[in-house]
């Protein structure tokens, strides 16, 4: 895989959220404690930027976490040619997929919640939002980090069926949800997190990172320095 590298690297977990250019940043005080305890409903945009996306306050969980990541890389899609997001591919995996929003949705039906009980939602979203147009492909998958997508995205580039990849490993499951209906232990909440990484072949890239051997999410944790806060708690990263 060292044909490839990475443009850019994001990450959001119970260590923090950042990117492998800022490092790592504190959650605020007091969200800390929620957010480790798999408590997910203080996570808004204001935590990244002043403007907030409009369609993202109606969006789940799955789809929140999928934006953040992809906000925090940093790439500025907008500033892309129109030939060069035609190009760009999108592959998203996960392992509960969209199963905290399938459940809520049974608990209460609401039609806002319906177009996001498929996990390829976030696929859509990132795409219209960003105006991506190359491969797309949602895996649910047992293997919680990202590896599958990992691979698809090396695929597409090394068939040339795109010239770069988004690619994202997302785990999206509220503790209150899981604690709603009985789950299987092996679908319990073990970990939550939102991981992007901006693949491409070595020619296109301004900067010449090799493509480290390892899951999608572990590139992403340590390339974005986990547990090494470079700001004080309850600061904020913005682009605008």
């Amino acid at each position: 895989m060292n044909d490839f590298v990475i443009h850019a690297a994001s990450y959001l977990g119970p260590e923090g959220f950042g990117n492998d250019q800022t490092g790592l940043r504190a959650w605020p005080p007091p969200l800390q404690e929620n957010l480790s305890r798999i408590q997910l409903g203080g996570l808004h945009w204001s935590l990244l930027s002043e403007s907030d996306p409009s369609r993202f306050l109606r969006m789940d969980l799955m789809c929140r976490l999928g934006f953040m990541a992809a906000e925090l890389l940093g790439a500025n899609f907008d500033a892309m040619t129109p030939a060069r997001r035609e190009r760009l591919g999108v592959c998203v995996e996960s392992f509960t997929g969209s199963l905290d929003t399938d459940i809520r949705f049974a608990l209460a039906p609401r039609p806002t919640l319906f177009a996001y009980t498929l996990p390829s939602t976030v696929v859509g979203e990132l795409c219209i939002r960003f105006r991506l147009k190359g491969p797309m492909l949602s895996l649910v998958s047992p293997d919680a980090h990202g590896a599958n997508a990992l691979g698809e995205a090396v695929e597409w580039l090394r068939d040339d069926d795109a010239e770069m990849a988004l690619c994202l490993g997302i785990e999206a499951m509220n503790l209150s949800t899981a604690e709603s209906i009985p789950l299987p232990k092996n679908l319990s909440p073990r970990s939550w997190h939102g991981a992007a990484l901006l693949l491409g072949r070595s020619d296109n890239s301004p900067r010449e990172k090799p493509l480290p051997a390892g899951a999608l999410v572990d590139i992403c944790r340590t390339l974005s320095g986990a547990n090494q806060f470079l700001n004080p708690p309850g600061s904020k990263t913005s682009k605008r």
